[in-house]
Order: C-alpha cells, then structure tokens, then sequence
C-alpha cells in the first residue's frame, strides 16, 4: 500500500487488494464504462477476481473510500483461444480503467507501476486484449486509432509488445490489439506454447498487417 499525490488529490495504491478489501470500498461513479454504469456488477466482478487463487485485483481509491482505478490479472478464461489448453505460465491483464473524472493524473500509470515492477511475473507471460468497443473513446477526445495508439505506448513503457494474431475476435478489427508482457525468464517452452496460439489458420483473411497496409 502507499500514497500516491496527484492534482486532483491524494490516492491510495494497493498492489494485490483482497476481497474483503473490496467489499468495505465504493466504486466512484465515473468508473463502469465496461459494465455500463452497475456499480453493482463491476463491484462484483472486483470481488470474485481478488478470490481466485491466481487472481490479482490492484487498485486505486480515494479517502473516502472511493474506487477510482483497478487493473485486473486473472488465468485466461477457458472458452478463449488463450486459456482453453490452461498452459501453465500464461496469465491475462483482463481490465484496466481509470474514473473519469481521474483521467490525466498519473493514476492508471501508478497502478500499471506497481503491478508491473521490473522483477514481477519474471516466469509467466500476462496476455491483454484490446477491443474497440471495449473503450471509452467517446469521452478521451483522441480517435479508435489515437486511443489504440495511447494504449500501447502505455503498456509498453511496462514491458509489453504487440502480436500479430488470427484470433477472430482480435483480428477482426483493426483497431483491435494483442499486447504481450514476456518475463525475463520465461521457459522456451512457455514462450513457444504462447506463440503457438498467434495463428491458427496460415494464410487467413483475418490478419491485422492486412488490415494495417
């Protein structure tokens, strides 16, 4: 846990938040562009990730008690191309967002920062997916394009790299993005069985580069 100053005031970081943390905090009502606004689920959502075993919440709140910024890292879900051979090693960042109102003060940065120190997940990879309907571009002022842009610049002062993939729900946009953080000791084994899921049909119509000509 540690204090992090910002313009807007000061927040509290917490690396790896427990349920019952949760459980006592409120979500601030400029998050929940994803869950369209429900508190409620979103606050759900928080709670049944920091219970599993491999699941990792990390957070920002205010004083009062006020949730303003989380990113998520969980196993891949076992119905996505990413997890349905539960590969040991392969973890997903499933959601990062920052309050509205939050924007622009360093917030999701500093949670990114403390999730994501140089020695972290050194054995694993962390996988995020990055689909266009999924972002509060509207309220960002910048375009599909600039956002997506933004983004991986921000993953990438972390350790993260873009992948081409065929995965449909990825490639079928081209706005859409595949980031990957690959830890300072990943096996050769981990690393091929990950690179193994890019492309399943050689030659498909659903490849980004094309899209990106």
């Amino acid at each position: 846990m540690e204090q992090l100053n910002t313009p807007r005031g000061p927040v509290t970081l917490i690396s790896r938040c427990t349920a019952t943390e949760i459980e006592e905090l409120r979500i601030d009502p400029g998050l929940g562009f994803f869950w369209h606004n429900r508190p409620d689920l979103q606050c759900q959502a928080l709670i049944k990730i920091a219970d599993q075993p491999e699941g990792r919440v990390a957070l920002a709140h205010t004083d009062d008690g006020k949730i303003i910024g989380y990113v998520t890292i969980t196993l891949p879900e076992a119905d996505t191309r990413w997890g349905r051979n539960q590969i040991h090693g392969l973890k997903e960042m499933g959601g990062i967002e920052v309050s509205r109102a939050w924007r622009g003060a360093g917030v999701g940065r500093a949670i990114l920062a403390a999730v994501f120190p140089p020695d972290s997940y050194t054995h694993e990879i962390v996988l995020a997916t990055g689909y266009r309907w999924c972002w509060d571009v509207e309220s960002s002022g910048l375009t599909v394009r600039e956002y997506r842009a933004m983004l991986i610049r921000l993953f990438g002062e972390f350790g993260f790299q873009s992948y081409e993939t065929d995965e449909p729900n990825i490639a079928w946009y081209p706005d859409n993005a595949l980031v990957a953080r690959v830890g300072a000791r990943v096996s050769p084994q981990l690393l091929a069985a990950f690179k193994g899921l890019l492309f399943e049909r050689p030659g498909s119509e659903f490849v980004n580069s094309e899209f990106l000509r």
